[in-house]
């Protein structure tokens, strides 16, 4: 096994690995400012210039724009904190399935002449043709003469994107590597086992052959691979406005100037209408209005913008409220999911519970004036944290009452989780996937709009609406996956006590915002309603 492969993982014999998770002493800051610690320290591979069409820009050229290419290749964007997460799995990923070929031979750079020869496999192999390079995970011997290009994903590939990208990722490093004339007898993806359990639940890794399934793509490469590179080629970068990628673009610099309101803040409008308004050339709200692709929703955004204060259906808000039964639990977990299930009786990218804040409201007591009682559990050390979170769930939340969250399907998924894990306690977490009631719903169909929430319902942007002075931004931890590689930071046997104890004052205080922030919520949707 490699070196650097040991950080992360510890071999136990035939049941497998255990992942160890070994994060950076040094916290990292992406393109945004904000803090991404957790994540471990490699020296980086001297990056290519912009000008080369590399299989990583191609992806973003392909799925993403040519513009957000542009700046990719120049270094000004940069993974947020969930991507590079993602990342770092992937290379624990791609370094352990080399095991499955014990005869390869590491290369790192372009091949020698006497490694050309299809006798042995080759790993993270490097082609060059003009101004295109890719780096191949594996290239294996094919049963005949020739090469097997076999791509690593640390994705499972059951959704239909994800499909889509690796064959389009695929068939990129095909058109190179026929470019370069290396005689190609088959392409595979090589894939995480979503049926795998750990330890010993069937294999870990899956294949996937597209061998002669790729035509369509690797035409598509043959066309976008001219033009990519001419633009990578530019001094400046391209100009997509007016187009529907306008709407997902990260890139620093905006190409338009648009009002604070326009069709791109219109909550939850399908793309295809989105092209279609853009192409009859509506950009403001004053253009939008009456427009047939508009629902109930978005005339209720257009109405609260323009009016700059909150629209509000009463009734619906009203007939909402009227569902909670007391007690009421304002529950939010926080879960981590591993490439590598490190757990027993856990699959590749399962979501685990590690954390959960609870806000219980009791009935009778004058609203805005009642006696609010917090739980709270994180789990600690190395180990499962599930079984004691869900003993300490079971006991904080009572047999009635309803189970507020925001956004019910996470919430839902866990709780399911949870109910086949510990089927001791599997009335009792069914029980609760029946209680929950969704805040998030009210935003989401449009009942309350705030003009400051430029078309989302996330939490973090409805709150600033009830409560302007209760913000994240003060939070040693302020997101979702802030939160999950902290966690992962703090259970390290790597991490000082002292460093331990700040994570887990920082993730504390993150789900006990989030918890009060919906009990905040609550209370001033009442006041409207009633």
């Amino acid at each position: 096994m490699p070196k650097d492969i040991r950080l992360a993982l510890k071999e136990i014999g035939p049941d497998g690995y255990k992942v160890r998770h070994a994060p950076a002493p040094v916290a990292s800051r992406g393109a945004s400012g904000s803090s991404t610690g957790g994540f471990s320290e490699k020296p980086r591979r001297k990056p290519l210039g912009p000008g080369q069409l590399t299989k990583s820009r191609y992806m973003t050229g392909v799925t993403e724009s040519k513009r957000e290419m542009w700046f990719e290749a120049r270094g000004e964007l940069s993974p947020d904190v969930g991507e590079r997460w993602r990342m770092e799995q992937g290379n624990l990923v791609s370094e352990l399935a080399r095991e499955e070929f014990p005869d390869g031979t590491f290369v790192g750079g372009p091949p020698s002449e006497t490694q050309l020869q299809p006798t042995r496999p080759l790993f993270e192999v490097r082609f060059s043709v003009g101004d295109m390079t890719i780096r191949v995970d594996v290239l294996r011997p094919a049963p005949s003469d020739g090469w097997v290009l076999t791509e690593v994903k640390s994705s499972t590939m059951t959704s239909r994107s994800s499909r889509k990208r690796a064959r389009q990722d695929v068939a990129f490093q095909a058109y190179v590597l026929s470019e370069a004339g290396l005689p190609l007898q088959g392409a595979e993806v090589m894939h995480l086992n979503p049926e795998y359990v750990h330890p010993d639940g069937g294999e870990l890794f899956a294949r996937t052959d597209l061998t002669g399934e790729l035509g369509e793509q690797i035409q598509e490469a043959r066309e976008n691979a001219p033009e990519f590179t001419s633009v990578l080629d530019r001094d400046e970068p391209p100009n997509l406005w007016p187009s529907r990628a306008c709407n997902t673009c990260d890139c620093p610099e905006p190409c338009h100037s648009l009002p604070e309101h326009s069709v791109l803040t219109l909550p939850r409008l399908y793309y295809g209408h989105l092209e279609e308004i853009i192409e009859e050339g509506r950009w403001t709200l004053e253009e939008l209005q009456g427009h047939s692709h508009l629902k109930p929703k978005h005339e209720n955004y257009i109405q609260a913008a323009q009016a700059g204060e909150p629209y509000v259906d009463t009734s619906e808000v009203r007939d909402a409220l009227s569902e909670l039964e007391y007690p009421l639990y304002f529950l939010d977990f926080e879960a981590i999911d591993y490439a590598l299930p490190p757990f027993e009786g856990t699959s590749p990218w399962e979501k685990v519970p590690f954390q959960y804040s609870l806000h219980v409201v009791k009935e009778g007591q004058p609203l805005g004036r009642e006696e609010v009682a917090h739980k709270e559990f994180l789990g600690a050390g190395e180990g499962d944290p599930r079984r004691p979170l869900a003993e300490r769930l079971v006991q904080d939340i009572g047999p009635e009452g309803s189970i507020v969250v925001y956004n019910a399907t996470f919430e839902k998924g866990i709780l399911e989780d949870l109910q086949e894990a510990f089927p001791q306690w599997e009335d009792r977490f069914e029980s609760y996937t029946h209680r929950l009631w969704d805040q998030g719903e009210i935003f989401q169909e449009g009942h309350y709009v705030h003009p400051s929430q430029k078309g989302s319902w996330s939490l973090k942007t409805v709150l600033p609406a009830f409560d302007p002075d209760l913000k994240y931004g003060d939070l040693g931890v302020q997101e979702g996956m802030e939160a999950v590689v902290q966690y992962s930071r703090m259970i390290s046997p790597e991490t000082s006590d002292s460093k331990a104890r700040e994570i887990e004052e920082d993730l504390l205080a993150y789900c006990k915002r989030d918890t009060w922030a919906m009990v905040v919520i609550r209370r001033s949707l009442s006041e409207i309603a009633w």
